[in-house]
Parts: structure tokens; C-alpha cells; sequence
């Protein structure tokens, strides 16, 4: 049965115009340029600011006694006065979870995190991986009919390079041979990158070998071809048993073979041509904030070299009178929008900018040892530490740093790498950060016997021994995992 009732609820809803505002906090540099220009073209009133411009239109203005904007908004509604300081903590006190970022009692790691949409915005020149293969498709000789079985092999290739069904499911699918499927797949497995559209390591690893010219590509295809297993799990003395071969002659192999890529598809962005490496991304990235020192001070910037200056173009301030003087309506109240719009987005820039540099001012301050000495000096903070540091609220802080990157001495960092977790010490001292562990982890394995690797326990043992931190053997290997590096029993080289 159905019924009629009434319920009453409150609802916070924002303003467009406060949308706007966060939208605006949430950009990097070049979003907010595209944003800048694309608004210019929109919204009539807005204009570039130019100095030798505004002089020249200045006077101008005053030969033909164009009134001024703000003697033409006497005669507007008022635009609220708060809008100069936009009260972001308010807006987002309901739309953040505290404990996503703040609870130190967790083992949060948020450099582990990876912000896939502020990434994807950034400019690259190398195409994804499935244009690549499509690009080398068409320059093949394939018929109408495997072409579109290769079309549909390139749409199951994964990420990471590998085909992801067998060429039987696909036959079943399109209804065509296995034979003709594996012909055309081995097609397609003579494209670039090398490896691409192998079913598993061994077959990824022998498709580059048989592109390589080296003395030892015979003896590697042997031991990709029927020692895996022990290859993987480091079980060289039965290959030089089975094989009848020396430690040199399997070294010579293994040198080889380290030189492939697994993964060709993560690769294929680094090197689009030739040997690939075990780089994963090519990513340009314009840095939003400069940190230089100049001489004993640390100096923060933005920067702004394309950002256009806006300004609200005082011509239309005549056009705004006339119109509500010869009664026309509309023309007043579509300008008097327009306006009000040009303001609230040139406050929004402003106090974007404002915001940007407070939680960069005082982040150079507390991090003060990273800046003079290097990544091993960077300390343990929270989003909260620096949201109560500068009065704003957590969320605000989270907005600014998600995306926005800093020019360092050290490099380009995104300002959320400066958020890091605790480790404590033995006695009791002051907690480091956990990057600042995994530096000091990264120096132990650099270090180390090649043919006696350390252990995760033996890394652990020494970090509490020689610096005195309080660490445990799995949160060692947590923290090697993240910085890509292999277990004890992969980086052992036995000659």
C-alpha cells in the first residue's frame, strides 16, 4: 500500500560559487591554468591583467568617463563581504574521516598511497600501452579476420604486458581455430615492447631472448626453458649440474637473463625502443611550489609563470549602467551574474595561493633538518600536526597537498611526501619517520655481502643495535617491498 507522508530534515548544502572555491584548492598548477583560461572564455568580464594594459586602458577609461566597477556595483545587490576569506574548515567539517589520515596509533604509509587521478593528469608524451599496439597493428599485413583476432588479444593484454586468457578461450570466443589464434598471437609477440602478449614469465623472458644477439642467448634460452623453478628459488648448483656447465658459463647466462624485463607492459613508458629497463613511469611534472634558500633563509614560492593575471574588464561597468538605465533587464541582471561570478573566482585564486603557501611556509620549518641535510633527516608527521600548526582545518590540509608538488634541493617531491609515519626508539628518543628508516634500510642493502645477503631480521637486529630503533623483522619487510627491493634470497649471487 502506498502512503503519502511528510518528513522533516535538515541538509547542508554549498553554493556553487564554494564548489567552485574547492575545486580550485584541489589543483595543480596546470589544471588551474586550463581552469583560468577556460572561465576567460566563459565568463566575458574576466580579462588578462596586463600592467601596460590596465595603464593604457586606464586612461582610456578616464577620457570617456567610464564609471568604475565598484561605483557600478553601488548600484548592484550586495555581494557577501565575507567572501574575501573563504571559511573552508566550515565547508569540510562533515566531508572528512580523521581517521583515515590521523591515527598514529596505525600503520599508515601515506607515500604508499598513489593518487591515480592526480597522476593521470600530468603530461606525458609516451602513448598507453594498448595505442603502442595498435599503432604497430596497423602496419602489419594481417587479414580482415585476424586482425580483429588481434584486436581481440591486444584488449586482454593487463597492464603489466602478460595476456590474460589462453589462445583456446579465445578461439571458443570468436569461433575460429586455436591454430590461427596462436599464429596470430605470435604476430603480436613480435611487436614492441619485447615479451609483449606472453602467458608467463618463462615464455616473456624467452620472447626477448631470441631478439638478442649476445654469446650467451643459447645457454640463457636453456635455462629459461627447463630450469625456472630453480632459477627462481636461487638453486644454481643443480642448472650447473644438469646442464653439464661451469659457474662461469652460468654466470655469463644469469647476466644475461637479469637484463630482461618482466614486465614489459609496466616498462613500456620508459622505453618505448630497445632493451627495456625496470622503470615504471615517465612522468613530466611541473612543481606547483619553489623552495630555494637565500642566504641563511629557506624561501617558499608558487609557481605562476603561465597563470594569467585576471582583472574584471572595467568596459563592461558602462555597458551594466546603460543597460539598467534604458530598462533593459536582462543584459543588467546576465552582467551582474558575470560579475559576481569574475569576483568569487579571483578571491578563489587568491586564497588558494594564500592557503598554499601557509601549509608550505610551515612545512619547510618543520622539516627543516630534511631541507639542510637530506631525505635520512626527514621526521614523523600527520595531517594534524600541521592542520593545528596553522589553524585550518585536517581536510583542508589534505586538499592542498593531494597533487601539488615542491621543487626541493632533493628534488621534486609531492608535498604529501612530508607526511610520514612514526618509528619509535629503544630509549625511548625522539620517533623518526618511516622513510627516514627506509633510507637507512636502502643504505644496509647497498652495503651488504653479495653472495651473504642480510636477512629481514638481521636488518632489523641492526637498526635496533646501531641506531636504536624499535622495529620489527615484518615491518622490515614491508618497507623493503615498498622501496622494490627482492628478499634475501633472490639479491644472493653465488659467484
Amino acid at each position: 500500500m502506498l502512503r503519502i507522508s511528510q518528513n522533516l530534515s535538515l541538509q547542508q548544502k554549498m553554493a556553487p560559487q564554494l564548489i567552485q572555491s574547492l575545486q580550485l584548492l584541489q589543483m595543480s598548477t596546470l589544471e588551474l591554468e586550463l581552469e583560468i583560461k577556460q572561465q576567460m572564455e566563459l565568463n566575458p568580464l574576466l580579462e588578462e591583467g596586463l600592467e601596460q594594459k590596465e595603464e593604457e586602458e586606464g586612461e582610456e577609461a578616464e577620457e570617456e568617463e567610464i564609471p568604475s566597477v565598484v561605483e557600478a556595483l553601488k548600484e548592484e545587490a550586495e555581494v557577501p563581504q565575507n567572501m574575501e576569506q573563504v571559511n573552508w574548515d566550515a565547508l569540510l567539517e562533515d566531508q572528512f574521516d580523521r581517521n583515515s589520515y590521523n591515527n598514529e596509533s596505525a600503520e599508515y604509509d601515506p607515500n604508499w598511497e598513489v593518487d591515480r587521478e592526480s597522476q593521470e593528469n600530468r603530461i606525458t608524451t609516451i602513448p598507453p600501452l594498448i595505442d603502442q599496439l595498435q599503432d604497430q597493428l596497423i602496419l602489419t599485413d594481417l587479414g580482415e579476420e585476424e586482425r580483429q583476432i588481434a584486436e581481440f588479444i591486444i584488449g586482454n593484454i593487463d597492464e603489466r604486458g602478460y595476456l590474460t586468457c589462453s589462445t583456446a578461450e579465445i578461439a571458443t570466443a570468436l569461433e575460429v581455430p586455436v591454430e590461427q589464434v596462436d599464429a596470430v598471437l605470435g604476430v603480436i609477440q613480435g611487436f614492441e615492447p619485447p615479451g609483449i602478449g606472453a602467458r608467463d614469465l618463462g615464455e616473456c623472458l624467452t620472447i626477448q631472448l631470441r631478439q638478442r644477439e649476445e654469446p650467451e642467448r643459447e645457454l640463457a634460452l636453456q635455462v629459461v626453458g627447463g630450469f625456472m623453478e630453480d632459477l627462481t628459488k636461487r638453486r644454481l648448483t643443480r642448472i650447473t649440474r644438469a646442464l653439464g656447465i661451469s659457474n662461469e658459463q652460468l654466470k655469463g647466462a644469469l647476466d644475461l637473463i637479469e637484463k630482461l624485463q618482466p614486465y614489459p607492459g609496466v616498462a613500456s613508458t620508459s622505453n618505448y625502443n630497445g632493451l627495456l629497463t625496470l622503470d615504471t613511469e615517465v612522468s613530466y611534472i611541473t612543481p606547483d611550489l619553489i623552495v630555494e634558500k637565500v642566504g641563511e633563509e629557506w624561501v617558499v614560492s608558487l609557481t605562476e609563470g603561465n597563470l594569467p593575471s585576471l582583472r574584471i574588464n572595467p568596459s563592461y561597468a558602462k555597458l551594466m549602467k546603460v543597460g539598467r538605465r534604458n530598462g533593459q533587464d536582462e543584459v543588467h541582471t546576465y552582467l551582474s551574474k558575470k560579475l559576481n561570478d569574475a569576483r568569487w573566482l579571483i578571491n578563489a585564486i587568491h586564497q588558494r595561493r594564500t592557503t598554499m603557501l601557509k601549509v608550505a611556509n610551515y612545512l619547510v620549518r618543520a622539516q627543516m633538518d630534511y631541507f639542510e641535510k637530506g631525505p635520512g633527516f626527514l621526521r614523523p608527521m600527520v595531517l594534524q600536526d600541521v592542520a593545528d600548526a596553522v589553524g585550518m582545518h585536517v581536510s583542508t590540509i589534505s586538499r592542498v597537498s593531494n597533487g601539488k608538488y615542491m621543487q626541493t634541493p632533493h628534488g621534486v617531491k609531492e608535498l604529501k611526501y612530508f607526511f610520514d609515519s612514526r618509528v619509535g626508539r629503544e630509549d625511548g628518543g625522539e620517533d623518526v619517520s618511516a622513510r627516514s628508516v627506509k633510507e637507512k634500510i636502502t643504505t644496509l642493502i647497498g652495503a651488504e655481502d653479495p653472495g651473504n645477503p642480510l636477512s629481514d631480521q638481521e636488518i632489523a637486529d641492526r637498526l635496533s643495535k646501531e641506531e636504536g630503533l624499535r622495529i620489527a623483522r615484518r615491518t622490515v619487510a614491508k618497507y623493503r617491498d615498498q622501496l622494490g627491493i627482492n628478499a634475501q634470497r633472490y639479491r644472493k649471487k653465488a659467484f
